[in-house]
């Protein structure tokens, strides 16, 4: 049978995986080191495992989402206009999904750090071919995380708004068919787009987990990882490097797939925005859209 265990605790989902060994000692002398909250689990294997959990902060409800514009303002005057653009967008498309996801006890896991937005931008191909522009948008926006909650889904409707940028007639696949057969192809992609930046993140806490001989990890929402389908064994700058690299090409790996589902073959050899084009359209190409529809 597999040695699973958890990386974010099952009763605390805002505590994640920091350390783990054989030895319960040592899992408490590192407890006592943390300048955090914490938790520890001792998985019941013929040789015992002990995790410890480390939590950053406290989980909010979605009710305290309420980024008004002179808020989100002072937080943003040291980003350049691009940035300040792409921050507002962002916020528009969490409150959206938040109005849509709310009954579903939609939470809050970290702060808003909008500064992360301009380092996203920055490290996209302007120009290129749109599946790779595209690609590298959503990619970016996934890896620095500069949302409380909806990363994925908001960088995806960035990476459909940076389509339209080039087509305005674009129609993401989901609007051709029933919301079932949506996800059916699409979750794949967030699932292991999921498993890639929690791995390119713990790398050397999940080799330290690998050497323990556990097999799988399992984040929230049921996504399993398993440890002996990556290389694990490299400098943590290494991982960072490699896994981002990894995570981009999957991204326009979706990129492809979807202007292929959405019979626009055509696109695919299409150059994508500039960084500027990108801009103007989600400054002017958007007005009265209802961002709402896109959750």
């Amino acid at each position: 049978m597999a040695r699973l265990v958890f990386y974010h605790h099952p009763q605390a989902d805002n505590f994640s995986l920091k350390f783990s060994s054989t030895a319960l000692a040592e899992v408490r002398s590192t407890q006592k080191e943390s300048d955090e909250r914490t938790k520890i689990i001792g998985y019941p294997f013929d040789t015992p495992v002990y995790v410890l959990y480390e939590g950053d902060s406290e989980i909010e409800s979605a009710e305290d989402v309420d980024f008004d514009r002179e808020w989100l303002r002072e937080r943003i005057t040291e980003l350049p206009r691009s940035g300040q653009v792409v921050a507002f967008r962002l916020v528009e498309l969490l409150e959206a999904a938040v109005h849509v996801r709310a009954e579903d006890e939609f939470r809050l896991y970290k702060e808003f750090e909008p500064l992360k937005i301009q380092e996203a931008l920055n490290h996209v191909s302007w120009g290129t071919l749109l599946p790779e522009v595209a690609g590298e948008v959503m990619s970016n926006l996934i890896l620095r995380h500069s949302l409380p909650n909806a990363n994925h889904r908001t960088a995806i409707a960035m990476f459909q708004f940076c389509i339209e940028s080039v087509e305005p007639g674009f129609e993401m696949p989901r609007t051709h068919i029933d919301d079932d057969t949506w996800r059916e192809w699409v979750d794949p992609y967030i699932v292991d787009s999921k498993r890639i930046i929690t791995v390119r993140r713990n790398n050397i806490r999940f080799k330290r987990l690998e050497e323990l001989e556990v097999d799988l990890v399992e984040r929230k929402d049921g996504i399993r990882i398993r440890l002996a389908t990556f290389d694990l064994d490299m400098h943590w700058r290494e991982a960072l490097s490699t896994y981002a690299k990894l995570h981009e090409e999957h991204c326009t790996d979706f990129a492809h797939a979807v202007i292929e589902r959405a019979n626009r073959r055509e696109l695919l050899d299409e150059p994508g925005p500039t960084k500027q084009e990108f801009i103007d359209y989600l400054e002017s190409g958007l007005v009265e859209r209802d961002f709402r529809d896109m959750f």
